[in-house]
């Protein structure tokens, strides 16, 4: 039973089922309207006080900003939680950076759901609709088996810029685009704090990535050969020019900076 249709979106109820079924189309969206259409779903979703529902967006083509992701988790996923919706699946997108945009809402605010992700609507439908045994015989995206992706690197007309395109098999797509996002944040963690970074010196940097393994002060003496008063030394001195409180964000840095 159709429940709700407009340009953007259109929202189907299996009552015998217990089931919402949103699917978004190819319509251009703002984000005013985009919030408005979710707010229709949550109110549908609680009005009914659905156990499941799949949200199809294979023609979803809206980039979600961050600044939203907080707004999402607290006015949809919240109240859907509290009225009982028990699985909450999706059908990936085929525009990679609303996909991608789509996983970050989850992932950016340690979200109460950990939605899964399907290729098609009819696995997606399949799976949401079976019981706790079958649903272990129909798998939500894995890793494929075989990874071999196809990667070309061009220059583009100025010789500035250069584009990496990757093909990867389409089931390994979610994944894919995971990687993708930790890659970007890496490099936004670079360019913002590339000046501290830089203060640190040869030997800092040295004493660092042994810090960041797990090596003991002792240790670390040993293995480049100085005192222990001289690792605690370059350790205050590390934290001090990185402005770390904690030793994740020295790994951060480790990370980020290619030291480990």
């Amino acid at each position: 039973m159709i429940i709700h249709n407009t340009e953007f979106i259109s929202i189907d109820y299996i009552e015998s089922k217990s089931l919402l079924l949103s699917k978004w189309k190819k319509a251009n969206i703002t984000a005013d309207q985009f919030q408005q259409e979710l707010l229709y779903c949550r109110d549908w979703c609680c009005g009914l006080r659905a156990k499941r529902t799949v949200l199809n967006q294979e023609n979803f083509n809206f980039v979600i900003p961050d600044e939203m992701y907080p707004w999402i988790e607290k006015e949809i996923n919240v109240p859907g939680y509290k009225t009982g919706v028990e699985d909450f699946v999706f059908v990936v997108s085929k525009d990679s950076n609303a996909q991608l945009s789509v996983m970050q809402s989850f992932d950016k605010v340690d979200s109460i759901y950990a939605p899964k992700f399907f290729l098609d609507h009819d696995q997606a439908l399949d799976w949401i609709t079976s019981n706790k045994k079958d649903k272990k015989k129909i798998e939500p995206i894995q890793p494929p088996v075989e990874f071999d992706p196809q990667i070309d690197i061009r220059l583009n007309g100025d010789n500035s810029k250069a584009i990496i395109k990757v093909e990867v098999p389409v089931e390994s797509l979610p994944h894919s685009l995971h990687a993708i996002k930790q890659h970007m944040e890496k490099m936004d963690f670079m360019r913002k704090n590339w000046k501290k970074f830089s203060r640190l010196t040869k030997r800092e940097e040295g004493v660092l990535r042994l810090l960041v393994k797990g090596l003991l002060h002792i240790e670390i003496s040993e293995k480049l050969f100085i005192s222990d008063k001289t690792v605690k030394t370059h350790r205050r001195n590390i934290v001090k020019k990185l402005e770390s409180k904690h030793m994740v964000d020295l790994y951060r840095y480790a990370d980020a900076f290619g030291l480990i």
